[in-house]
């Protein structure tokens, strides 16, 4: 985890930001991509890094600002990773683990209890002990939480548990270069290059979320164009592999849960949603987190299949298998997941093939209409756009 990850993070019940508490930290320099400025890096061998200015006054904000270092240098932020850490919420006690350099930011319910405590315990030791003090039990979750995805969610987690496939994991290493593939990872890279237009159109997009990332080769390669894009997946397996794969050079990468966005308002420029928002159980309640995420005038922009894919053998083998949802999506599916909810009109974007012959040229210029962008497009998958619209001005 690289510290200017905190600019765009938060606590995912609160969204307050949150306080790093630091037990290993590797060297790990990042000549290529510009980080944006952070103000709260941990000094040099210092356990707690500086509290946020805009937390709560309590007992615990109270512990962390006297246990808390002197900010140290922006430019730490090029130089370090944090391998094993705590992010803790200073007005709930909430705390959530970093490991192997990846935080989990997941909310109360879907968190793995059992293993965080036997995590916390053996990090005990290390953490300051008026803070440890005051942070929160984990308690199983109230009743009152409503989670109609709670199963799919729950596979996607557990996935490693159901792989009986040594080489199922083996793609993310080498993606989308995959040889076996090819066909396929040639599709995956012309997709991708549609989609990023999109996300970026006027070339000044600062920071994506990259929602759904798995492998994260999309969040690597936004990256690598200078983009701070944050990768987010609730299955840990698939961010560890994007880290053997990435080394050094790894984009900001977070366990969470897309209906429950572990992010800041207005912290992002846009949304990609690649591949990955046809496995979402609740799709308006992310549609309102996506809103809430956006800065003004931002856009979320999605590359799903259409509304047969469940029906096909592979998906439907994957979801006997594996448990996980596989549900497409069309355009009257679109305008039901954002009807209501504060954007804009949202956009379905074609890519035409035509050929050079009189009967398609005819074709087209008398039948310029959905039906024939459908029968034309190049792109089997469906891309949209739904902008969030920009800020009102205000008269003085």
């Amino acid at each position: 985890m690289r510290y200017s990850l905190l600019n765009f993070v938060a606590c995912p019940i609160t969204h307050e930001d949150l306080t790093c508490l630091v037990f290993e930290e590797v060297e790990a320099h990042l000549p290529h991509v510009r980080l944006s400025e952070f103000d709260r890096v941990n000094a040099p061998g210092s356990v707690v890094g500086p509290v946020p200015a805009r937390a709560q006054p309590t007992a615990l904000r109270d512990a962390l600002a006297r246990e808390a270092c002197p900010p140290a240098s922006p430019e730490r932020n090029q130089d370090v990773r944090v391998k094993e850490g705590l992010l803790v919420s200073a007005s709930t006690g909430r705390w959530y683990p970093v490991r192997g350099f990846i935080p989990e930011l997941l909310p109360d319910h879907l968190r793995d209890r059992d293993a965080d405590r036997v995590w916390l315990e053996s990090v005990r030791g290390r953490i300051p002990g008026p803070v440890l003090e005051h942070l929160r039990p984990l308690e199983p979750p109230s009743a009152g939480v409503a989670d109609s995805g709670l199963a799919y969610k729950q596979a996607e987690m557990g996935i490693r548990g159901k792989v009986d496939n040594l080489g199922f994991f083996g793609p993310g290493l080498i993606s989308p270069f995959n040889p076996h593939a090819r066909v396929h990872s040639m599709y995956l890279i012309k997709l991708l290059g549609l989609c990023l237009p999109l996300v970026d159109a006027e070339g000044t997009a600062r920071a994506v979320l990259d929602a759904g990332s798995g492998y994260s080769w999309t969040t690597e390669w936004m990256w690598r164009l200078g983009i701070e894009s944050i990768g987010s997946d609730i299955t840990r397996d698939y961010l560890e592999i994007a880290i053997q794969r990435c080394g050094a050079q790894v984009p900001h990468l977070v366990v969470a849960d897309t209906e429950n966005l572990p992010l800041r308002a207005e912290a992002v420029d846009a949304v990609l949603g690649f591949d990955a928002f046809h496995h979402i159980p609740d799709r308006r309640r992310a549609m309102l987190e996506f809103h809430r995420a956006l800065r003004p005038g931002g856009r979320v922009v999605l590359a799903e299949p259409n509304a047969e894919h469940e029906h096909a053998q592979g998906p439907k083998d994957v979801m006997e298998k594996y448990g996980i949802l596989e549900k497409g999506m069309d355009w009257k599916d679109v305008l039901q997941y954002v009807d209501g909810l504060p954007y804009e009109p949202p956009e379905q974007h074609f890519h035409l093939r035509v050929e050079r012959t009189p009967l398609d040229r005819r074709l087209l210029a008398e039948r310029l209409n959905a039906k024939a962008f459908e029968r034309y497009a190049c792109m089997p998958w469906n891309v949209f756009t739904i902008r969030k619209p920009p800020a009102t001005a205000t008269s003085c």
